[in-house]
């Protein structure tokens, strides 16, 4: 196989612009060449493989293949290991410092496991800041992330800690966006350089195998653009026979497109640190610098740590956020449908509803397309055309629920005739032998979009492969974007989603007391007492096992949490004997009212039995299931109901929350196991608090 040096040199072929994207960039076969890379055998200690300088850094002349790191080192890998007292990982761990002879300088060590080898990094050791100065700025910088008032306040306050403690010319928040471009959401750079906030990337700048390993290998430093990379010997390791998988290698030489890319940005050192909220690459902290610039390993750790924080900030402000916008778009659903059960004849409350259904998904517009009727709402296409998408929604995967796309014309050719009107479309079909095809519309959002360096134009004409110019210009690029619509969240989505089935049944319901009015009433109400305890109201225990049942099997299938709640109201045996049990159940129906205004129209409150209760929560993590069960303890204690045998003189509740994302192969009795050990854990420890399930 010809390298890309060589194709380079070679003055090769015209550029292949998918060949960045195709690019096997995790196994290049070279190292930065300002430390050593070692593969070696954990048990013989031998190395089987090798790269960089050797020669000035182990002050060894001729080839180390062969070798023993004790021979090289003064120390054997295996001592080495137990010297730092940690374990071989997938990621590189820090295994200290060491001078591999004497009157050398030393020499940081990192090493993690590739199959069954280990990789060895060795880079001279800089000096660096006292352990307790770094973690003082580490602390100094968390603190002031999680005061934040939102993220982008808390990417602009880590882009401008990241810049002060690592002195680069440029550091940027780039957030990678729904088409894979990336946008700055946050800069602190020199005044010298042109602001890159506010503009956007093309996806092609980051190619997706790039993403991948910037989501595995969170922190990648070149400290000199304008390096030779050192090749890795032999080529295939002795060991696979196969080429070295480098994902998580410190010293990983880069991309040649990627090399010739900052060059063109004039940018002389990087340092690009991953953001993973929830494990999924959201963005990185990119740095750049106009000359060469290397950083202690010390250094490196505080920025990878700086980088987990904001991380775990970005998933929790996230996190809050679509909790909050499901909750509005979940009580305007409930309100149609409320009005639909409470209908004489759904079907006729259906169509007369459709001004209501625009609050469901946020939209200008909503149609309705059902028994050769067309209803709509709002800023709409004509009646032809939603006849026309409505057929054409009926032919797409019957395994959709939700169709949704915020460019209709891209997909659905006749849609760019009322573009302005609906160019972005959230629809669901109902299950039937005559569906009903329910059409959320957003009219045209123009946008006007600041690239950095005009995208449509990444090389220059005879650009030679390698020989990339990947926009030289970077300078302001602007562009209008038309027949696009603002995006639909993923609460949108889900608010749709969570109506199709509701509104389906409550529907086909219809159809049956419509052919029998009688016996659909009798089995309604027989339905309803057989679900519903006759003290409180709120679901009876064959309810909530059955629900349990259910719930567990979707979460299973869509591999989301499913959060329970179980608590138990305190001393409620002794407030019995000392009020008596009709004070007793008044009190029990008070707490259930209570419950059923803490919770989401599709989640579950239910009589647990005696004085317990329990809260199902789809779809609901353990930080949002905390809080719904703290929100609820205060307001059961808020009732002030009187109670002489309890602590606090009034009546309390203890909770324990388990959240599980299920296993096939898993019961949901787990789940109810785990939420009663930490209520037990809560009482245990004295009551009156929420516990979670560890």
């Amino acid at each position: 196989m010809v390298s890309l040096e060589q194709q380079q040199a070679a003055g090769g072929p015209l550029l292949d612009t998918t060949a960045c994207a195709r690019e096997p960039i995790h196994v290049p076969g070279s190292i930065k060449p300002h430390g050593v890379l070692l593969v070696v055998e954990p048990v013989t200690d031998v190395v089987l493989q090798a790269a960089g300088d050797t020669a000035s850094l182990l002050a060894h002349t001729g080839s180390v293949l062969g070798k023993t790191v004790r021979a090289l080192l003064g120390i054997s890998f295996s001592d080495l290991r137990l010297q730092s007292e940690t374990d071989l990982l997938r990621e590189p761990t820090y295994l200290g410092t060491i001078a591999p002879s004497r009157g050398r300088s030393e020499l940081t060590v990192a090493a993690h496991e590739v199959e069954d080898t280990a990789v060895v990094e060795l880079q001279a050791a800089s000096k660096a800041a006292s352990a307790a100065t770094t973690l003082a700025s580490i602390r100094w910088i968390t603190e002031r992330i999680g005061l934040a008032a939102n993220h982008l306040d808390a990417c602009g306050l880590a882009a401008r800690e990241i810049r002060r403690i690592t002195g680069f010319d440029r550091v940027l928040i780039y957030q990678f966006l729904a088409d894979d471009s990336g946008a700055v959401v946050a800069e602190e750079k020199d005044d010298r350089l042109p602001p890159f906030l506010n503009h956007r990337f093309p996806a092609s700048d980051i190619p997706k195998q790039a993403r991948e390993l910037y989501r595995r290998n969170p922190i990648r430093v070149i400290s000199d653009v304008g390096y030779t990379p050192a090749p890795l010997l032999p080529a295939l390791s002795p060991a696979t026979n196969e080429p070295l998988d480098m994902s998580h290698c410190v010293l990983r030489s880069v991309s040649p497109v990627h090399i010739q890319y900052l060059k063109n940005m004039g940018v002389g050192a990087s340092m690009s640190v991953s953001l993973l909220p929830d494990g999924k690459l959201w963005g990185l902290i990119a740095c750049h610098n106009t000359d060469k610039r290397s950083l202690p390993y010390e250094l490196l750790e505080a920025c990878r740590h700086v980088g987990q924080i904001l991380s775990q900030q970005i998933q929790a402000r996230e996190a809050f956020d679509l909790y909050r916008a499901t909750g509005e778009l979940a009580a305007a659903r409930d309100n149609v449908l409320r009005a639909l059960i409470g209908a004489d004849d759904a079907a006729a409350a259906f169509l007369r509803l459709c001004p209501e259904l625009l609050r469901v998904a946020g939209a200008h517009g909503v149609g309705i397309c059902w028994k050769g009727a067309v209803v709509t709402a709002g800023q709409v296409p004509s009646e032809t055309h939603i006849r026309g998408l409505a057929e054409w929604l009926k032919r797409q995967p019957s395994d959709r629920d939700t169709f949704a796309t915020d460019r209709l014309s891209e997909i659905y050719r006749e849609g760019s005739a009322f573009a302005v009107e609906a160019s972005g479309l959230l629809s669901a079909v109902l299950p039937g032998d005559d569906p009903a095809v329910l059409m959320w519309f957003r009219a045209e959002q123009v946008e006007e979009i600041n690239w950095a360096g005009n995208p449509h134009e990444p090389i220059e004409p005879g650009s030679r492969l390698r020989a990339l110019s990947p926009r030289k210009s970077f300078a302001s690029w602007r562009e209008t974007v038309s027949n696009r619509s603002r995006l639909w969240s993923l609460a949108d989505i889900e608010s749709v989603r969570g109506l199709r089935p509701r509104l389906a049944f409550i529907l086909q319901q219809q159809q049956v007391r419509q052919l029998n009015h009688l016996l659909g009433e009798a089995n309604e109400r027989l339905s309803a007492l057989a679900a519903t305890d006759g003290l409180t109201g709120v679901a009876n225990r064959r309810a909530f096992d059955e629900r349990l049942r259910r719930e567990w099997a979707r979460a299973s299938r869509l591999g989301k949490p499913l959060a329970l709640i179980i608590l138990d109201l305190d001393f409620f045996k002794q407030y019995n004997d000392h009020l008596g049990h009709l004070l007793g159940d008044e009190c029990l129906r008070r707490v259930a009212i209570v419950l059923q205004g803490e919770h989401r129209a599709y989640d579950l409150v239910a009589r647990y039995g005696g004085e317990e209760f329990a809260l199902l929560l789809p779809e609901t993590s353990m930080e949002s299931a905390i809080a719904v069960a703290e929100a609820t303890r205060l307001r059961i204690q808020g009732l002030n109901i009187d109670h002489p045998n309890s602590t606090n003189s009034v009546v309390t509740a203890s909770f324990g929350v388990a959240v599980a994302v299920p296993e096939m192969t898993a019961a949901p009795e787990s789940l109810v196991r785990a939420a009663d050990e930490a209520l037990y854990e809560a009482k245990r420890t004295g009551r009156n608090r929420v516990v979670r399930h560890l």
